[in-house]
């Protein structure tokens, strides 16, 4: 049964996020850098860039990737993040595809303000989508490729009309799409079955693979931009090159070191023999049109970006070491993730004045003193700095969930549980609900002032809160807008008693300056 959600043609959701207000507020620290999905080239802003998480964040630089923000996305960490397409056409607009269980944060959402505002384009057939492509002639003609097939609008988005037909199973789902550049009614399709192509505008679909191994998953597919009959394939079994328009393919010969599973691959658009591709153990290039290749570099490469206005610029999206840019097509790389953090991170800790944080999969970073530079240990932090991790590997007491505790001045321990807050005062055998303002509702993380007795920190949804009477009282420090929403850690350093430190379950450590009536 279709969502009430897909009933509301009339009336296009719109979620209006206001932009978080960082500068006055939460500072983010870092750890930067992390797992990216891909890296757009927005051509209507001198040095603007889009970067795109699988977990459905969305950050931007103004500044050629030297600092990036984070855009307000009403389906970040609630939807898979599959496509982000620019329109080269028309200032401020970007199309992101999504899948999710929550029908509102699936299919296409759309935005012409920059990604300060989206909408959700509410084309019931537009449910989970995993590829877009823009005709570069005409940015009102767009294809999507979702779960059940191909979908094309002529109007920017208007109207929709499914092109492939719905009884070819093997056309779902469509992991990758490309138009000529010159014909729109050709296109091309990548699926988890080999490649596909219409020449009619989707009357008629023709499988395309000859000489292509059998389930080789097509994660994008590459038209030359001066010989369209020249066609690149980028699979899970290697590089495919097509001479006829997919008449017939050849796979090419790998990079030493790198691997057969190929991601992405693109073209410098002022010499159409450079070629660069990322595959599963590096960044790889062809000079020669791909008959041979050469490995840049050792990271996991999703997506190359090349620079229209500077062609040997492009800038690269990695699987963990966060986003790159070269000014030389790949020679050499720099690393740009200031601002950027995409990790799954786990508990944040302090000796002194050096922060210490874990991820979920086993690596610390520390930060000394007020030194900006994270260093990644080689070695797990002494388990007396990993405080309890929190859910999903909270624990569960008395029909709620107890995502951390704080032993108080009296011995007691006060713990943020799924309920509000709950004090025990035997060691945490039995535990009692705290009644007062945080009764009921979820605390994600609670944390004690170092050298203030009394005070007290703790997370919320809507907010984070403070208490100067031991816990029996709250008030809102800072509300759900000015920071993000997913943070399982408070601390406050000794050496730095005025400043409020939280750690995101996703971007790292955020920093706040504590309002001057709880400094004193």
């Amino acid at each position: 049964m279709r969502s009430d959600i897909f009933n509301m043609r009339p009336q296009i959701l719109t979620f209006i996020v206001a932009t978080y207000a960082m500068a006055g507020g939460w500072q983010s620290l870092g750890p930067f850098g992390g797992s990216a999905a891909t890296v757009q080239v927005d051509p209507h802003h001198p040095g603007g860039l889009l970067a795109a998480t699988s977990n459905a964040q969305l950050f931007r630089s103004d500044d050629s990737g030297d600092s990036w923000k984070a855009l307000p996305f009403p389906a970040q960490l609630r939807a898979t993040l599959h496509a982000l397409a620019v329109d080269q056409q028309h200032s401020g607009v970007y199309f992101v595809g999504l899948s999710s269980d929550t029908p509102q944060f699936s299919g296409i959402m759309r935005t012409s303000d920059s990604g300060l505002t989206w909408t959700r384009i509410p084309e019931p057939g537009l449910r989970a989508v995993w590829s877009i492509a823009i005709w570069p002639q005409d940015s009102r003609v767009i294809a999507a490729g979702g779960e059940n097939g191909v979908w094309l609008t002529r109007d920017g988005g208007e109207t929709w009309e499914r092109i492939t037909p719905s009884d070819n199973l093997k056309l779902n789902p469509i992991v990758s799409l490309t138009f000529d550049s010159r014909d729109s009614k050709i296109l091309y399709a990548g699926t988890p079955h080999l490649a596909w192509k219409t020449p009619d505008g989707g009357a008629t679909w023709q499988l395309i693979h000859e000489r292509m191994l059998d389930d080789s998953d097509v994660f994008s597919i590459l038209v030359d931009n001066q010989r369209r009959s020249r066609i690149f394939a980028a699979t899970c079994g290697g590089i495919y090159r097509s001479l006829d328009g997919g008449g017939g393919w050849t796979k090419l010969i790998q990079a030493k070191g790198a691997s057969y599973r190929t991601y992405h691959i693109t073209q410098n658009p002022l010499q159409p023999n450079v070629l660069l591709a990322g595959t599963s153990l590096g960044l790889v290039k062809s000079v020669d049109g791909g008959n041979t290749w050469r490995k840049l570099s050792p990271y996991s490469t999703h997506w190359i970006a090349f620079d229209p206005a500077r062609p040997n610029r492009i800038f690269v999206a990695t699987d963990e070491a966060g986003l790159f840019r070269s000014d030389d097509a790949g020679e050499s790389l720099k690393a740009i993730n200031q601002g950027f953090s995409n990790r799954p991170f786990a508990s944040l800790a302090a000796v002194e004045n050096a922060l210490y944080v874990t991820t979920g999969v086993g690596s610390t970073f520390r930060r000394s003193g007020s030194q900006p530079q994270w260093e990644k240990l080689s070695r797990l932090a002494p388990e007396s700095l990993q405080p309890a991790k929190p859910a999903p590997s909270a624990k569960l007491v008395d029909d709620f969930w107890i995502h951390g505790a704080v032993a108080m001045e009296d011995g007691d321990l006060l713990a943020a549980t799924s309920r509000g807050l709950a004090r025990s005062n035997n060691a945490g055998l039995t535990w009692q609900p705290v009644p007062g303002a945080l009764d009921g509702t979820t605390v994600s993380a609670l944390c004690r002032h170092p050298t203030r007795p009394g005070i007290l920190f703790a997370s919320l949804f809507r907010g984070i809160f403070g208490s100067s009477d031991h816990g029996r009282n709250w008030s809102l420090l800072a509300s759900a807008g000015d920071r993000p929403d997913d943070l399982i850690a408070l601390l406050v350093l000794p050496g730095n008693p005025d400043r409020l430190l939280a750690l995101s379950r996703n971007r790292g450590v955020f920093e706040m300056a504590l309002p001057p009536d709880w400094q004193n």
